[in-house]
Formats: structure tokens, sequence, C-alpha cells
């Protein structure tokens, strides 16, 4: 941690956009694009975050869900911290990073359904079914990865590499933001948890899978923030973020399983002749689902003790 007194909070942003910048980079580009342009926006690096340092994935679908985790934390730390930015240059950002975060997230939740599917796929008993379960499941993964590749040969996405690489030197502060780290970065922290608490209320009265998904997103944004605040603020914030991260992840298996479940029934509706073989696999991923969602409020109301905690 980084004492009070010598951080400001453009400064930790700053270096904080720069991380998540040269993550994206190693993992969205070749070994070779990556590098140059490393080289070239190489700048002094003030913090560190934890467990955050930089590194190209071995495999396709990891450097994927690298690259998509780094846009998802640039955008969170934009969004949360808003009022420490000149708009002008954070709302044209914050849509470039939201466009290509559709085109990464395509590839990233097509694998996750993917790979919830195979590891239950034993239960179907016909062996046909398998394989053609699958196959579809294979094809729509290359067509994803087709219109993403097609995506990284257009202007618009050879712009949005540049910005990424230089975010760090080139954000366009607030006056405001010069202030003390911990002091603004808490202040700008109060908008996150309102929409936590916004996005619950509106779980509490309807879980259904988009309103518990909508807590999650929260959940997310909470914890990047409260990461970066932990940087100088430490153990409070850290202990929010590792709850928020507790909560997300819990209600991320709700949302894969609702995922799963709504493409075999939609399967079974198209191919008549599986909706027996699928019954089964069907009724497993309900039960998955069922199970994953019992006790989500309570892991709320965890999230908010340390909230509190924090505030106190």
């Amino acid at each position: 941690m980084v004492e009070e007194s010598d951080a400001t909070a453009d400064v930790v942003i700053s270096d904080v956009l720069d991380q998540f910048a040269r993550n994206f980079l190693l993992n969205d580009l070749t070994s070779e694009q990556s590098g140059k342009l490393l080289e070239a926006s190489r700048s002094d690096r003030v913090f560190q975050l934890p467990r955050r340092e930089a590194r190209r994935r071995n495999s396709v679908i990891g450097q994927v869900h690298q690259a998509r985790v780094s846009v998802r934390r640039l955008r969170s730390v934009l969004r949360t911290y808003s009022g420490l930015f000149e708009e002008e240059w954070a709302d044209p950002m914050l849509v470039e990073l939201s466009w290509y975060a559709g085109v990464l997230g395509e590839i990233r939740d097509l694998d996750v359904l993917r790979s919830g599917i195979v590891k239950s796929l034993w239960m179907v008993e016909d062996a046909s079914v398998q394989s053609e379960v699958v196959s579809r499941l294979d094809r729509r993964i290359d067509e994803a990865q087709e219109r993403g590749a097609l995506e990284r040969t257009t202007k618009r996405y050879a712009l949005l590499v540049d910005e990424i690489a230089t975010i760090g030197s080139s954000v366009a502060f607030d006056p405001r933001a010069k202030g003390s780290a911990v002091e603004v970065l808490s202040k700008q922290l109060k908008g996150a948890w309102r929409d936590v608490r916004k996005a619950t209320g509106k779980a509490i009265a309807d879980s259904n899978n988009e309103n518990l998904h909508g807590v999650r997103i929260e959940l997310k944004r909470l914890q990047c923030a409260c990461e970066v605040l932990g940087l100088v603020a430490g153990k409070p914030a850290v202990k929010v973020a590792s709850a928020a991260e507790a909560t997300q992840t819990k209600l991320g298996v709700v949302h894969d399983q609702a995922v799963a479940g709504a493409w075999l029934k939609s399967l079974s509706v198209a191919e008549p002749n599986w909706k027996e073989p699928l019954r089964e696999i069907r009724s497993f991923h309900k039960e998955a689902r069922r199970t994953a969602k019992r006790g989500w409020r309570d892991s709320i109301d965890k999230v908010e003790r340390s909230w509190d905690d924090f505030r106190d």
C-alpha cells in the first residue's frame, strides 16, 4: 500500500489504466504487435495492483478471456470514477470500449456455454446427439471468432488499440483528480455502491436471471473499484472487493446455468426428436441453477457488512 500523503487520484488512476491496457495489448494482439506498442508506450510505473501482472496467456480462448477482463476493468474505472475525467475524453472512450467488449464477449460467452454443456453431456445416452450438440456449439464459436477477426481488421479497432496503448499518459483528468487519492476515490465510490443497492432491490423483488445478472454486473464494477482504492486505502477496501468477488462469482454460476438451460431448451424446440434425449441434462442444469441461487441474499449481506466496515 502507498502512503496516503504520496498518492493523488490522478497518479493512481493513470497507473491502473496503464496496467489494464498492457494486459489487453499482450492478449489481444500478436506478441510482435504488442511488444512494439508496449515498448513505444513505456513509462515509469508508480504503483502495482496485487496479482495483476500483465502476461500473455497460452491458449487463444485464454487470451480472449484476459483481453475481455482488461476491457471490462478499463470501462469499470472510467464509469465508477467518471467524475475525475473530462467528459469529452471519457465518453467516446467508453463507447469504443463497450463496442469491443461486445465482440470479445460473444466469443467468451460461447466458450463458457460449451464448457458447461460438455461437462454434463455424459447424461445424454445417444452418442449421435452428443456429437451434434458439440458440433453446433463449435460452429457458433468458429463463426464468432471469424466475426471477431474481421472486426480486428477495421480502422475502428486500430484506433481503439492506439488509444488503449497510451491511455495511462493521455487520460484527460478533471482538476478534482489532483486531490488526495483516498479522499477523492472514496467519494467517487459511493455511486458504485448505490448501483449495487439498486440492482439488489430489483432482484429481491424478482429474482429472475436478468435481475440477478444485473446485480453481478454491478458487483464486478464495485470489486474493481475497491481493488483500485485498496492500493491506497488498504484492507477495508480490499475486504469489500473480496466480498463482492465471492458474491458475483456465485451469481456467475447462476447465470451460466440459466444460459445453458435456455440453450438446451431452444435446441429441444428446434429438434423435437432430441427432446427426450436432452431431458435429463436439461433437468441437471435447472437444478444446478437452483442450487447455486440459494443463499445469494446472504452473500449480498456479507458485502453490505464489509461496506459498512469500510465506511466506518
